[in-house]
């Protein structure tokens, strides 16, 4: 499965926005009130915070949908997200001084992870997508008398076998659910 390189950026960048909220904390000098390092945090936030404004609108925004598709098997990706906590608990060893040396290891350590993310197909496990109420499912489908086998992006609970939905490509096999079980 090929992803188009920015939309595995910002699903990337988003998944690790909670992360920008940590350092921003972790350099935040309480008896001073300010930032200790305001150049390295504030696009930091930034970042993370345009990342989250397009994903939620990727997913939000009215989409044209095809006909409907009929789901054939279903297996639920969304619970995989435990690997997203490894870079979260380095953060608390690391950034620790907030120097060069340690900021561009870890800055180094973070493209390894999306590069392995990218290349085993698990960049869609995304917690903000989860808090945002979306899960992903890996689903067998038939469309127009063909059967597919893609990723599944839907808000609220499982998708069923038999249950038919319609469906906009977010990126290459990455599908988005903009109806559930429609009158057709």
């Amino acid at each position: 499965m090929k992803l188009r390189l920015f939309s595995s950026v910002i699903i990337f960048l988003s998944a690790y926005s909670p992360l920008a909220i940590i350092f921003c904390i972790q350099s935040f000098d309480f008896e001073k009130q300010e930032l200790m390092h305001p150049l390295v945090i504030w696009p930091i936030l930034g970042l993370a915070a345009v990342s989250c404004i397009i994903l939620w609108a990727t997913v939000r925004l009215p989409k044209v949908s095809t006909s409907p598709v009929t789901i054939k098997s279903v297996s639920n990706k969304s619970g995989e997200l435990v690997s997203y906590t490894i870079p979260y608990m380095v953060s608390f060893f690391v950034i620790e001084h907030w120097n060069t040396q340690l900021l561009a290891s870890f800055a180094f350590f973070m493209f390894i992870m999306f590069w392995l993310t990218l290349k085993t197909h698990t960049i869609f496990n995304n917690p903000i997508l989860a808090m945002m109420g979306y899960n992903i499912f890996d689903v067998h489908y038939e469309k127009n008398d063909r059967e597919y086998q893609d990723y599944l992006l839907a808000k609220g609970g499982r998708l069923r076998r038999n249950e038919q939905c319609r469906i906009v490509e977010i990126s290459e096999q990455l599908y988005l659910v903009t109806e559930r079980n429609p009158e057709v």
